[in-house]
């Protein structure tokens, strides 16, 4: 089968601590390859384009590259930060709400976030769902009428081709109750040549009127908004697919009133909305990115009144125990 040019690109992804020395110096290179070994490196062509290597601080960097840093495991931090395991009823399952659940279809990324909250799994040996798992999810649905959204996450759903993609889809059709598919992704900033015609056209097969499919990206900096991920958003756009946009509040990264608004601004101004800004959840390793909640309240006080309300997310906490996300608000 010929390859799609995304497919080939992902091939010029840096994957090791070796690769990763030809852009910039390296010292602890045994360190690196620890934590590189507790979650797997990947840098896709196109992120490798928009970062400064020249400059240690870079935020693009910072998101990117592995440190020694994640090798230091706070008392409060966790594998399952939110407890997704809690929530489990089926592997590759996850039904935490009432009226919908959540389905790893991947384990895979493009490239893989130093922060990231599901480090235990993501970039790891397991293949993801089998077609008796597929069957299994969607058994499950049936048996569960209150659930009328799923979600397909990972990793990240658009690593599977466009066929795999289809038969998901296809699969999610067929249970009555469902009224809508969201599909949480990276891609559209780190692999923006993923939204191929071929791959929107799928999504429109899918979507009708009365049944829509969102898309909730994941853009945490001004920097990643590059003329290739504009053109991604567009495509879905113009194609009456709604596009969303999760955040992280991220030390050194964007933890700063003018850079979010930047950031927020130019969401909307590319017609993706501004959903969350995340609080950066308790996953091991990951401390040194972790702004206090009282920080992270003041940033959303600045930015209140001074950005408009098109472009303000809900800064939101989800916690280990597995109940779900809530809302940050000032006690005041």
């Amino acid at each position: 089968m010929k390859l799609q040019t995304w497919q080939k690109e992902l091939r010029g992804c840096i994957r090791s601590i070796d690769e990763l020395a030809r852009l910039i110096p390296i010292k602890n290179a045994a360190r690196l390859r620890q934590a590189v070994g507790k979650m797997r490196l990947s840098i896709t062509p196109h992120t490798l384009k928009l970062i400064n290597f020249n400059d240690p601080h870079d935020p693009l960097l910072l998101m990117s590259v592995p440190t020694e840093k994640e090798l230091t495991v706070m008392p409060n931090e966790t594998a399952d930060p939110i407890g997704d395991d809690k929530k489990s009823p089926l592997p590759f399952l996850v039904h935490r709400y009432p009226d919908r659940a959540l389905v790893h279809v991947s384990y895979v990324c493009a490239q893989y976030c130093r922060f990231c909250f599901r480090r235990s799994k993501t970039g790891c040996a397991n293949p993801g769902p089998s077609d008796k798992n597929r069957t299994d999810i969607v058994d499950y649905l049936v048996r569960h009428p209150k659930i009328e959204e799923a979600v397909l996450s990972g990793g990240d759903p658009l690593m599977l081709n466009d066929a795999e993609l289809a038969a998901w889809l296809k699969a999610l059709k067929t249970v009555k109750t469902l009224r809508r598919i969201r599909i949480h992704t990276r891609l559209p900033v780190t692999l923006p040549s993923r939204i191929t015609p071929n791959l929107v056209e799928t999504l429109k097969r899918f979507q009708t009127k009365d049944f829509p499919i969102v898309i909730v990206t994941h853009f945490n900096h001004p920097r990643e908004i590059a003329k290739q991920n504009v053109a991604a958003a567009a495509r879905l756009v113009d194609a009456g697919i709604v596009v969303r946009n999760q955040s992280v509040l991220l030390k050194g990264v964007n933890d700063d009133a003018e850079t979010l608004r930047e950031l927020f601004c130019r969401l909307v101004d590319i017609r993706v909305h501004p959903y969350y800004l995340h609080q950066l959840d308790m996953a091991c390793g990951t401390s040194h990115f972790r702004v206090p909640i009282e920080r992270g309240l003041r940033i959303m006080d600045r930015l209140q009144g001074k950005t408009t309300g098109l472009a303000l997310p809900k800064y939101m906490l989800d916690d280990s125990k597995g109940t779900g996300k809530r809302q940050i608000h000032n006690r005041r």
